[in-house]
């Protein structure tokens, strides 16, 4: 008998170096093939399963807050203090929603504001950050002020659509031992800045099953969006999203064309535009303690060449 279209990618999710991860190949109509493998949790060894939520981790910024913040139509190259009173007179407030977006405002990459601050201080301190950094850098701080200024504006919560903002999600994937909470996290956001924050923000704290995920991922199979900013080092940014080659985060056979973003807990989520697919990976790298990003990301190098041999 002839394997399943699905069987070959069942044998390389077998073979992650993540305690536990979840693969999906999709195309704008349906799932091309996708496996579940692995343990959820090691400490009582639950299994993953198509039924479990993911930490999705800076997949937020692209899932959730990236369309929360075009839905508002708002011109990206206004400053965001002339469209935010909040924001006004503030030094992060002369960066644009497009400069926030495409992470060219110059603001750094994080703070660790959790270890004094909770709940909107923690907004307020991004946006007396003074932008310092030269050229483009993948910021959380941007975001974090992105996903504020929809709530501010719209007078509502930032909406996951099928994804869920923050916690309590169960059957979870547990992700880290954090140091600083002093135990294993498991059904709340991983990010500690969103955490103190109250479970979310605009850069990190959006959970998902697989299906979820596909689900709120389609809609973005298309052209690629334009580039608004690239780095000396060769970095290319679109409003959210990293170009090819940034990061080398497609594989190595990656299209010119191909576009995606990544997560820290172990998400990667990948369009090949040209070829008519993306794919999508949910791990917990971390779990139970962060270490050495190598197995994994020569893993997700095998995992895009050989969906560009059996997708066609």
């Amino acid at each position: 008998m002839a394997p399943s279209p699905g069987a070959w990618l069942d044998e390389l999710a077998a073979r992650s170096p993540t305690p536990a991860v979840a693969v999906a190949v999709f195309d704008r109509e349906r799932v091309l093939a996708h496996a579940v493998r692995g343990v959820a949790d090691l400490g009582t060894g639950r299994p993953a399963t198509p039924a479990c939520w993911w930490d999705l981790a800076s997949l937020t910024k692209v899932l959730v807050t990236l369309p929360a913040v075009r839905a508002l139509g708002l011109p990206g190259d206004r400053a965001i203090g002339e469209l935010w009173p909040r924001a006004a007179g503030r030094a992060a407030g002369r960066a644009s929603i497009d400069d926030l977006l495409a992470h060219r405002s110059g603001l750094p990459a994080t703070a660790r504001y959790y270890e004094t601050l909770r709940g909107p201080a923690i907004v307020d301190a991004a946006l007396d950050t003074e932008p310092c950094e030269p050229g483009p850098v993948y910021s959380d701080l941007g975001y974090i002020i992105l996903g504020a200024l929809v709530e501010d504006l719209t007078g509502r919560p930032l909406d996951g659509g099928g994804l869920r903002m923050g916690g309590p999600v169960a059957p979870a994937v547990a992700t880290e031992r954090c140091p600083w909470r002093g135990r294993l996290v498991c059904g709340e956001v991983h990010d500690e800045n969103a955490y103190a924050m109250g479970g979310y923000g605009g850069h990190a704290g959006a959970f998902g099953t697989l299906g979820r995920v596909v689900a709120a991922a389609r809609p973005f199979l298309g052209p690629p969006p334009p580039c608004l900013a690239e780095s000396a080092a060769g970095e290319r940014f679109a409003a959210g999203w990293w170009l090819h080659p940034t990061r080398g985060i497609g594989g190595p056979g990656a299209g010119p064309d191909g576009f995606g973003a990544t997560g820290f807990v172990g998400n990667r989520l990948w369009f090949e535009p040209s070829r008519g697919y993306g794919v999508l990976v949910l791990s917990n790298r971390i779990h139970p303690v962060r270490g050495d990003r190598g197995p994994f990301a020569a893993w997700c190098d095998e995992l895009f060449s050989r969906v560009a041999v059996e997708i066609r």
